[in-house]
């Protein structure tokens, strides 16, 4: 009997111990999801969503890589949004910027108002970005030229004017360009006719 007691007496301070280990695990584990799914509800409410079209966002279950629809994520971080269509007639918050492993960003077909957001350009994973058909006003920022990664910048259809920024000849792998039905002025970076799809 007293040998069971001393034996549980040397293991209690390891299981307590392992006890610690897993809860800080869990803890750590939950805390790059929750940024991101505070990130998306920021997101959200700027964007006006007045047509009530995404009703899955949950505020408390911040893990929108468990169920958020228009959302895909790998390895546990929001990689795509995919937001076409949705009757949004906001802006686009600054907390977009904490989705750090956001690859395609799709918002065509919306309403959003707004000058083009100059801090995109920290978004340096994306390789998608489509803005195309809202109502977006003011110059491409020139920082946009920091989007190394970027293979698609569509842009058609918005109010966007001043020149387009010799910067963006810098992201060298782009394969689709489209700056269309906008209120552009000036010459066009001689480089940009060399993009396969460039309009």
């Amino acid at each position: 009997m007293s040998g069971a007691f001393s034996s549980w007496h040397l293991l209690k301070p390891i299981i307590n111990w392992l006890m610690l280990l897993i809860l800080l695990t869990v803890s750590f584990a939950s805390t790059d999801p929750d940024v991101e799914g505070e990130a998306l509800i920021d997101l959200l409410r700027a964007l006006n969503d007045s047509s009530g079209g995404i009703t899955d966002w949950n505020y408390n279950l911040v893990s929108p890589c468990f169920s958020w629809s228009h959302v895909t994520c790998r390895n546990g971080n929001v990689i795509s949004l995919s937001l076409a269509s949705n009757g949004f007639s906001g802006m686009l918050s600054p907390s977009i910027t904490k989705l750090k492993f956001l690859a395609s960003l799709d918002f065509q077909d919306n309403s959003l108002t707004g000058l083009l957001p100059i801090y995109l350009a920290n978004m340096t994973h994306l390789q998608n970005l489509n803005l195309a058909n809202n109502n977006f006003r003011g110059p491409i920022p020139n920082t946009w030229g920091q989007l190394s990664n970027l293979k698609h910048l569509v842009l058609r259809g918005n109010h966007i004017s001043g020149h387009i920024p010799d910067t963006l000849s810098n992201i060298s792998g782009l394969t689709e360009l489209d700056l269309s039905s906008n209120e552009l002025t000036g010459r066009v970076p001689m480089q940009f006719f060399t993009i396969p799809k460039f309009k």
